[in-house]
């Protein structure tokens, strides 16, 4: 009997999350009512996924595809069934076109299209839920054009954190190529050179001595260093450091500041995605929360959400929990006044958009002089430890 996940309101209006057996959703829906739970979602519990489980095909990049060509057929009178054949038709991956042709079969069974993508296991749950919410209220076409801009902007803004980082990766690599470029081939070959001389310069020694530790205890260094990942990996599993490693990564001088200037902007973005589709506010920030990619701002917006069930507003109860800049409450503010608080998010998420392009210009600008002093110095020390016994020694001989 398949294990149901599933999340709902209390009593209480407490958010509640359990799993439950059933043979059907729908006699698990059942007996969840019965324990005065009223769901919000119940989902199969998917087995955990080995290395050889192939990951979801589909990718932002096809989401924004498939959400786009949908929108633009259904809108212009062009069934699902035929928008489905369609897409399979003039698609060149052959994974993706397998994908349409098992929704394009569950469609033609007389399953709706949510179900059919639900049942690929191909596409994240949030766009799911959401062809979920147009079928029920009719503007699915509207929902998967909020979708596809939704994806745009988010596919953006990464876009521009790898574009950003590009340099200062390729930098740092250059830096550790070089170390052990010198480190066990150009240094080896001196080392016999330098045995036999005396009053070697500090530098010298230092360079010799650094040499001689890292090829005497290669295996060990690589030992440690696969040690360090493998608790690394162990730690990311760990729900309280998680927690703890998302809070020192918002509380760090630069790097906090863009990270959160981010989050601010997906987390704008999604909640004006959900409530312009008509989802209702409390689910729709409930999944805006589960798309912040950050722990300890997921763990605030919690808290966040029950002040909310408690009677507070929106504004009023994120600038409880400290969760944003000042401006991100002014700006709900007005929108829940004016009765437009999903504009006011979008506004919101376009000016992040552009603090975000404006900090990772100044984070690269105060990067590249830093991670070039670094290389001049390291490549520095290297030249001027083995150059000075060379000179030396010349002028001995002279």
């Amino acid at each position: 009997m398949p294990i149901y996940k599933y999340r709902g309101w209390d009593t209480n209006r407490q958010m509640v999350k359990g799993t439950m057996l059933g043979p059907d959703p729908v006699t698990v829906n059942e007996r969840i009512r019965n324990l005065n739970v009223t769901p919000i979602s119940i989902e199969e519990k998917e087995e955990p996924r080995d290395l050889f489980t192939p990951k979801k095909r589909f990718r932002d990049q096809e989401l924004v595809n498939f959400c786009g060509h949908m929108a633009l057929m259904i809108r212009s009178g062009v069934n699902i069934m035929l928008s489905l054949e369609i897409l399979e038709q003039q698609s060149t991956n052959k994974e993706i076109r397998k994908v349409y042709g098992k929704i394009l079969e569950n469609v033609r069974k007389g399953e709706s299209l949510s179900t059919s993508m639900e049942a690929t296991e191909d596409f994240p749950q949030l766009i799911v839920d959401m062809v979920k919410v147009g079928e029920s209220t009719g503007e699915l076409d509207n929902i998967l054009l909020n979708m596809e801009e939704y994806y745009q902007r988010d596919i953006a803004i990464r876009n521009k954190v790898k574009t950003a980082t590009v340099y200062p990766k390729i930098l740092v690599g250059a830096t550790l190529a070089t170390i052990l470029f010198f480190v066990y081939f150009v240094v080896p070959s001196f080392a016999d050179l330098f045995s036999d001389m005396e009053n070697l310069p500090v530098a010298t020694r230092m360079l010799l001595a650094m040499t001689g530790f890292f090829q005497n205890n290669t295996l060990l260094i690589f030992g440690i260093a696969v040690l360090f990942v493998i608790m690394l990996m162990i730690l990311w599993r760990n729900p309280r450091f998680v927690i703890f490693k998302d809070s020192l990564l918002l509380s760090l001088p630069v790097i906090g500041i863009l990270s959160k200037q981010v989050i601010i902007s997906r987390m704008a973005r999604s909640l004006g995605v959900f409530l312009k589709s008509g989802v209702p506010v409390l689910e729709a920030l409930d999944s805006t929360k589960n798309i912040l990619r950050n722990r300890h701002l997921e763990k605030g917006f919690d808290q966040a959400i029950r002040r909310i069930i408690n009677g507070l507003t929106m504004s009023d109860a994120f600038q409880e929990e400290k969760l944003f800049d000042p401006m991100v409450y002014g700006l709900m503010r007005v929108g829940q006044e004016t009765g437009q608080l999903d504009e006011m998010l979008y506004k919101l998420a376009a000016i992040y958009d552009r603090e975000v392009e404006y900090s990772l210009n100044k984070l690269v600008a105060k990067i590249e002089p830093v991670m070039i002093i670094i290389i001049g110095g390291v490549v520095g020390f290297i030249v001027i430890a083995i150059a000075v016994p060379i000179l030396n020694m010349s002028q001995g001989i002279g």
